[in-house]
């Protein structure tokens, strides 16, 4: 099935609102090294659920749930900020084309992006001995590996026990199916699921488990992407 969308990345505002080709400068590795270490004002374009677990050293990360959300809420991170140097990355490059034109649209003098995202910057620091990677933890990626470990550091936590875990799962009840942190521990003891009623509905037959899905929009099975504490559902 193909969805045929208005927009790539959409950004909840009125087509023309702003001119969404003036973006910012390109860097590459390189050159965003430099303005990292002569201070720049760096910002994660990224959602919550991605840079929990991995993101630029000093960098601003929204708590946000989507790129619409997210907008209005790095623009009051910036406050008094608007001529600073911006640094500006998400995955892959694409919602930085539409942030850093959006942030020279609001008076911004300065906007700078990483070109190629977080993916052609881990691929530049390993062709280049001579780079120094900045980027600590895990790339989140959208297939089936929901990371990529760009360093070897761990700096999240399982959401369910709290010990060093950056691995996300989605809940195994699939009328669910919340996008979460789980450690393996977590995960055997849970049967993969986020809270007792998940457990349960998990534990049902298969059949009626489809059963009780038919008449539920698909989108609603897609990942659940709310922050959740789940520190307590379980004990």
């Amino acid at each position: 099935i193909v969805k045929v969308k208005e927009q790539i990345v959409a950004d909840g505002l009125a087509f023309g609102e702003y001119d969404i080709t003036n973006v910012g400068n390109h860097l590459n590795a390189e050159q965003w090294n430099e303005a990292m270490e002569k201070g720049a004002t760096i910002v994660d374009m990224r959602n919550h659920y991605e840079s929990e677990i991995g993101h630029f050293e000093g960098a601003i990360c929204p708590q946000s749930e989507t790129f619409k959300e997210e907008l209005p809420e790095v623009l009051t991170d910036l406050k008094d900020k608007e001529d600073d140097k911006i640094l500006l990355y998400c995955t892959g490059g694409i919602r930085c084309e539409k942030a850093s034109a959006y942030l020279k649209h609001h008076g911004f003098n300065d906007v700078n992006q990483l070109n190629g995202g977080i993916i052609d910057y881990a691929r530049q620091i390993e062709l280049d001995e001579g780079l120094d990677n900045k980027f600590i933890g895990k790339n989140f990626v959208f297939d089936e590996r929901l990371g990529e470990r760009i360093s070897d550091e761990v700096i999240s936590n399982c959401h369910q026990c709290g010990e060093l875990c950056d691995d996300h799962v989605n809940c195994q009840n699939k009328t669910c199916n919340l996008l979460f942190i789980q450690c393996k521990k977590c995960a055997t003891e849970h049967s993969g699921c986020c809270s007792k009623l998940c457990i349960e509905y998990s534990l049902l037959p298969e059949e009626e488990q489809i059963a009780r899905r038919k008449g539920e929009k698909n989108d609603s099975r897609f990942h659940n992407h709310q922050k959740r504490d789940l520190s307590q559902g379980l004990k």
